[in-house]
């Protein structure tokens, strides 16, 4: 089947925008097992890749810091020379901020289920039965574009940050002068490289779907979705924007929780009780963040931060299928068949 999809001026039976909401959890819970029959091989990857990097680290870098947080889970840094030739090292344990939870949702390796997922809700939505292997095996074909397409957009859309980069090097601030109130420079250009970011992130959402339903270029699939996007470029961000913060909520109170629970049974975790436990936990849903950074991290709170994470993106990864791919549809005049739903 070259075409998946192929095109129709008859739009009547594509779901409007106030039952979005209600049919994304409906395409949720009707295709619950074979959405994650089709990730199942790439959660395992992620989990076995995620945990061998990390428990690498943790041998080869006995000395390193660790920090458990309710925004991006896990992380780790290697202490500089410097730092770890003080006699008093720097200091760890609670740390409570405010700011853009921008970290909250790392789709990483699970990106790839797009495609076949993108599959299965265009067949199941004309009525047709297909399998996890038979999709995958429809994607395996298109690799190449949509692989291209991938790093055409982290070129343009990474492009800015990369000349920032070297603004805050000291290279080219002199292009970029702070301005005469005092606003710094650095932070001037990262918004702007931001907007820039985010509009051709929305502008190329649909890219994939290109790729995957028409059989479609990486170039070609680019221009496609940027022609759906048109005119409904504020929509389509608007969209966006609420399944974002919706996922950074659902995030913030699984890792929240999660961390309540080690403060529970583990003493390394104790102080982030008496945080998690107070108002300040409610704070969390409106832009705060808390972690506790440890000179020496537990191997199993560090696999189930781990695991947690993969499974979080596993959760909302068919949820942004279902939405890109039904815009897709809806832009590119896809009708559904009787009787569906």
């Amino acid at each position: 089947m070259q075409h998946v999809l192929e095109s129709n001026s008859n739009v009547s039976g594509i779901p409007r925008r106030q039952r979005l909401v209600p049919m994304i959890f409906r395409e949720y819970r009707n295709h619950f097992g074979l959405f994650w029959r089709v990730m199942f091989p790439v959660i395992i990857v992620s989990l076995v890749l995620n945990s061998a990097i990390f428990l690498f680290f943790k041998l080869r870098v006995p000395e390193a810091q660790w920090t458990f947080g309710t925004s991006q889970g896990v992380g780790a840094r290697s202490l500089s020379t410097s730092e770890t030739s003080q006699s008093s090292p720097k200091p760890t344990g609670v740390q409570s901020s405010v700011g853009f939870n921008g970290s909250s949702f790392d789709i990483g390796l699970l990106w790839l289920t797009m495609g076949p997922l993108a599959l299965i809700i265009v067949h199941r939505h004309r009525g047709e039965n297909v399998t996890s292997g038979e999709v995958w095996q429809q994607t395996r074909r298109k690799a190449g574009s949509i692989l291209g397409a991938c790093i055409l957009m982290l070129l343009v859309v990474g492009g800015p940050f990369i000349i920032l980069t070297l603004i805050m090097a000291g290279f080219i601030e002199f292009v970029i002068p702070d301005s005469p109130t005092g606003f710094p420079a650095p932070i001037l250009f990262m918004l702007i490289a931001g907007v820039i970011a985010v509009y051709f992130l929305v502008k190329w959402s649909l890219c994939n779907q290109g790729i995957i339903l028409e059989n479609l270029s990486a170039i070609s699939a680019l221009r496609r979705s940027s022609e759906l996007v048109q005119g409904r470029w504020g929509q389509f961000f608007g969209m966006y924007l609420l399944l974002t913060l919706g996922t950074m909520v659902f995030t913030t109170a699984v890792l929240s929780l999660t961390l309540l629970l080690f403060s529970v049974v583990s003493p390394e975790f104790m102080p982030l009780r008496e945080v998690l436990q107070s108002g300040k936990f409610f704070g969390l849903f409106f832009g705060g963040r808390v972690q506790i950074t440890l000179q020496s991290a537990p191997v199993w709170a560090i696999g189930v931060m781990v695991a947690l994470n993969t499974l979080i993106n596993a959760v909302l990864a068919p949820i942004w299928a279902i939405l890109t791919t039904y815009l897709y549809m809806e832009r590119a005049g896809i009708p559904e068949q009787e009787g569906l739903g």
